[in-house]
């Protein structure tokens, strides 16, 4: 098999990785002229019958993958069949499966661990979005660019959507599969992926798996015992973190996170509070990409008409801020093209030296500017102690995408809308009062 020259269109240069059944190639795409993976059955070391459900799995990857652009998933590009062999072409990823990158004791930073996870959530929350489970997440379908920081989900080979009728239950990596694999009553959903991710990270921090032994230990570990405790096997890894693999991993799904969402605000908390603990102050923290916000984004009414994607657009076209107690963010009378959203913190929302507001955690302003509203600040808003604030200049809103730009526009309609209320019934209530003095 590697002496492989061509497979349909694409020319085959060399080996570059080998599962149980499958071995994939760096190729040559000739007609776009770009590289790409290109995964063959391995067919002499597996039946015809094995080779054949290999290439129906192919057909389901390029099915269900094929329709996804994300940054932390592998795109998939093409599927064929040529002189008998099915093949799946894909993105080339340069980097490696997940496991290479740590010992037998574990990867080393619990912050690198937690930013892997934080953005496989990132990618679990557009798969299921999109009504798909993954069904084998596991240390081996993580690819890892450690230089460039960067994370791709892999493998959606026996991934299904949601109202699938032929769900099959006992599929996937044994040592990463959830309870309700095994038992009848119970179906099949998202939070499988969740457990077999919370398995993921106990494996990245510890080097070792939860659950580990032949087919039938394995499913009674699963079912009814508890691994053991990750502060056993590394006492340097903080109690919160241990508290959020315990949670992904429980044993009945509605103790689990109930979202990739939740379990990606948590992995951000975490984060957080190990990078202020190594400093004194606030101001010395070095924090991680934009992309940590992405939970609170997701979670953010302001953001509600925005698919995970869209999010993930505008968190790399916009710019996380960390500002002192009494910073000024906007002054009235100014000329700003800046919108806000308040990440963590408070703000004082001040007119002519009055206070007329206080704005906390979740909260947007500055929305008039994305209008390409350049009139002065009607009124001041100043930082009251720290305070995290995801910023946005009006004039980078042409770099997203036509989608995206629609998206934002409905959002400000929905908000001029709401005030207008808001302005409607105070106008109401003050004429209202009125009357009731007059009589």
């Amino acid at each position: 098999m590697t002496d492989l020259k061509t497979i349909g269109r694409y020319k085959v240069e060399e080996k570059i990785g080998e599962g149980t059944y499958g071995l994939v190639f760096r190729g040559v795409d000739p007609l776009l002229k770009r590289d790409v993976a290109i995964k063959i059955p391995k067919i002499s070391t597996i039946s015809p019958e094995e080779t054949h459900e290999l290439g129906k799995a192919f057909y389901n990857e390029a099915q269900i993958a094929g329709n996804f652009t994300h940054t932390n998933i592998v795109t998939v590009f093409d599927v064929g069949r040529d002189n008998g062999m099915d093949y799946l072409v894909m993105e080339l990823v340069p980097g490696r499966p997940v496991d290479d990158y740590f010992s037998d004791t574990g990867i080393e930073s619990v912050e690198e661990c937690i930013d892997i996870i934080h953005k496989c959530c990132v990618a679990l929350d557009f798969v299921h979005f999109h009504g798909v489970i993954h069904r084998d997440i596991k240390p081996g379908n993580i690819i890892y660019n450690r230089p460039q920081g960067l994370v791709k989900l892999t493998d959606f080979s026996i991934s299904q959507y949601f109202e699938s009728k032929d769900l099959v239950k006992t599929s996937g990596t044994l040592a990463y599969m959830a309870p309700e694999h095994f038992l009848e009553a119970r179906e099949i959903t998202t939070l499988t992926d969740i457990f077999a991710l919370g398995c993921t990270m106990y494996k990245m921090l510890t080097g070792k798996r939860p659950f580990d032994g032949n087919s039938k230990t394995l499913v009674n570990q699963i079912l009814y015992e508890a691994p053991t405790p990750l502060w056993g096997l590394r006492p340097d890894i903080p109690d919160e973190v241990c508290e959020i693999v315990e949670k992904a991993m429980a044993k009945q799904d509605a103790d689990r996170y109930q979202s990739a969402l939740e379990f990606a605000a948590d992995l951000t908390i975490a984060h957080n509070k190990i990078e202020l603990e190594k400093t004194q102050s606030r101001k010395s923290v070095t924090w991680p990409s934009e992309l940590q916000y992405y939970a609170e984004f997701r979670q953010n009414d302001w953001f509600r008409y925005f698919s995970p994607d869209q999010i993930q657009q505008l968190l790399q076209i916009g710019a996380v801020k960390i500002v002192s107690d009494g910073y000024a963010i906007i002054t009235e009378g100014e000329v700003s093209q800046e919108f806000f959203l308040l990440i963590e913190g408070q703000v004082m929302v001040m007119k002519k030296g009055v206070n007329i507001n206080l704005l906390e955690s979740g909260a947007c302003f500055g929305d008039t500017s994305l209008l390409g509203d350049t009139t002065q600040r009607t009124a001041s808003v100043k930082a009251i102690g720290s305070v995290i604030l995801w910023i946005i200049d009006s004039t980078k809103i042409e770099d997203l995408s036509a989608e995206n730009r629609s998206s934002l526009f409905k959002t400000l309609l929905g908000v001029s809308m709401e005030r207008l209320e808001e302005l409607t019934g105070d106008v109401a209530t003050f004429i209202g009062d009125t009357d009731l003095q007059i009589k």
